[in-house]
């Protein structure tokens, strides 16, 4: 990775970093985003035990939002709905509760307005938070970037000597393990960036969505109808109910009547009026109304229409019929034709109801005969309409329907796996500091041979670096020859009978203390000393 790339990558890490504190800084560090941890049942069922609300400051509040002040009643941090205004003061209440608090704080006492809510990320917080937890974290940091930082020793008071001048350190891992670690690491920074900003989009996202579905307005009706008949071997008990034939010379009384009810989920409001209009039918089309029933008003979606049945004035106009066109029209039957004038609203939506299937009478010179199925007692109908609906808002991944919450979870587990595992393959892949040999080779492992011996062809080419020989391996496409000498560590690409190499010379030096300066020993001087005269 060259300097540019680098800073770049440092540039846009911090960027992420600067915007997430800005947004999401707490106000125990001086920042204006205040955490509050659920506990009780107060604000159930939208709020449960363990659940995490992240509350900012707001320019206003209003009757509904859901704030957080310090009680000083309870002595507690209180979150609840505001439910009411009274001059400066709020009046909040919880949503399970049925009294209202004590307290009535103003605007400058509230710590801000719900902004987001991650359900049981209060109990995750405390865990993270906790000794164990801060404790394992601290270990794994220390032993990565603690252990990252030990070389060669340097100095006067480097220990023990060395086993060969140019043997490289110790290794725990592979120079390939080394390698994939490498590249692992640099794909996990890339994935911890990724759900990082997908994180805080996630968070950052409210939690319900506009979704416009089709709703069905169901309209269900139920027919009858009922008279008063002479007592006899026909009718038992002198009774006329649904179902039965009506013999007009024994019928008297009868009426036909309609239930209507209109019902879907989520329903607001239905009004209008329902009645039945009654007609005699003959089968060259002609037909004359035979009665109606009063319009009844719709109330919480049903209304009852009833309306009276003379067969002997339908008999009397089909008779009239017939004689005017001299001949016999056919068979005759009564229709009973229900009329919905029915409107009403579903989400916000008006809608207008349909109209039912009628119920026909077939009529003969003695009876009027019902239908034999029972469904055309029963009719059914709907009529679609489209509404807006808030729906926790979820997202598809591979197939998988999953909402917000999970995916803010999600998200957090994949940048903290991210992170776990780029620090432990950062760890394994990391170059030993100033160790040029060593971070050639982890840098090109995928192209690096270990030889125990390195025999040189004929004509061996000495490269000015290693970058050069890099170069030449990756033109011919071959393997670059490492071998650990007593002259430093050698890199070298094989070509048929040229060899071209690159050393890197050991840099340290066995320094051998100076040999002690000559001893200088006199003699005493035993001779007489010459006389002067």
């Amino acid at each position: 990775m060259n300097a540019a790339t680098r800073a770049a990558s440092i540039s846009v890490i911090a960027a992420l970093v600067l915007a997430a504190a800005w947004l999401f800084w707490p106000t125990q560090l001086g920042g204006a985003t205040t955490y509050v941890t659920t506990h009780g049942v107060s604000m159930e069922p939208g709020f449960s035990t363990g659940d995490l609300a992240v509350l900012r400051p707001a320019g206003s509040y209003e009757v509904g939002d859901v704030v957080a002040y310090h009680s000083e009643s309870l002595n507690t941090v209180v979150m609840h709905r505001i439910v009411a205004v009274e001059g400066d003061r709020f009046v909040l209440q919880g949503d399970n509760n049925d009294w209202l608090d004590e307290d009535r704080p103003t605007t400058d006492e509230l710590l801000g307005k719900l902004f987001r809510q991650v359900p049981q990320g209060g109990r995750a917080l405390a865990a993270v938070a906790s000794p164990w937890s801060l404790a394992l974290i601290f270990a794994v940091v220390f032993g990565l970037f603690g252990t990252s930082r030990r070389g060669r020793p340097t100095g006067r008071h480097a220990a023990g000597p060395r086993a060969s001048a140019a043997a490289p350190l110790p290794t725990t891992f592979s120079m390939p393990t080394r390698a994939q670690a490498r590249q692992i690491a640099i794909a996990s920074g890339a994935v911890a960036i990724l759900a990082a900003v997908g994180g805080a989009v996630l968070l950052a996202m409210p939690e319900t969505e506009t979704e416009t579905r089709t709703q069905p307005v169901t309209q269900e009706g139920r027919y009858g109808y009922a008279g008063v008949a002479e007592a006899g071997t026909t009718y038992p008990t002198g009774a006329i109910s649904t179902g039965d034939p009506i013999y007009t010379r024994l019928a008297d009384a009868l009426t036909v009547s309609l239930q209507h009810t209109v019902d879907a989920p989520g329903l607001d409001e239905v009004t209008g009026t329902l009645r039945l209009d009654l007609a005699v039918a003959t089968a060259d089309g002609w037909s004359a109304p035979v009665g109606s029933s009063a319009a009844v008003p719709v109330e919480d979606g049903t209304a009852t229409a009833t309306a009276d049945l003379d067969p002997d004035l339908a008999a009397a106009l089909v008779g009239r019929h017939n004689a005017e066109i001299g001949g016999s029209a056919g068979s005759a039957t009564i229709v009973v034709t229900p009329v919905v004038d029915v409107t009403g609203t579903l989400g916000g939506r008006p809608f207008t109801a349909a109209g039912l299937e009628p119920l026909t009478f077939t009529m003969d010179a003695v009876a009027l005969r019902p239908p034999v199925a029972e469904a055309v007692f029963a009719p059914t109908t709907s009529v679609p309409v489209s509404v807006d609906e808030q729906v926790t808002r979820s997202f598809t991944v591979l197939g998988v329907d999953l909402p917000i919450d999970v995916a803010r979870v999600a998200a957090v587990v994949v940048l903290v796996a991210a992170v776990l595992v780029g620090a432990v393959a950062g760890g394994i892949g990391r170059p030993r500091s100033g160790d040029a040999a060593d971070e050639f080779a982890v840098r090109n492992a995928a192209r690096i041979l270990p030889v125990a011996g390195l025999t040189p062809g004929r004509s061996v080419v000495d490269v000015s670096d290693a970058q050069a020989l890099r170069r030449v391996a990756e033109r011919m496409d071959g393997l670059l020859l490492h071998h650990a000498g007593p002259d430093g560590q050698t890199f070298a690409v094989q070509d048929n009978e040229t060899t071209y190499r690159f050393v890197f010379p050991d840099t340290a030096v066995t320094r051998t203390p100076p040999p002690p300066p000559p001893r200088v020993t006199l003699a005493p001087v035993t001779a007489p000393l010459p006389r002067v005269a």
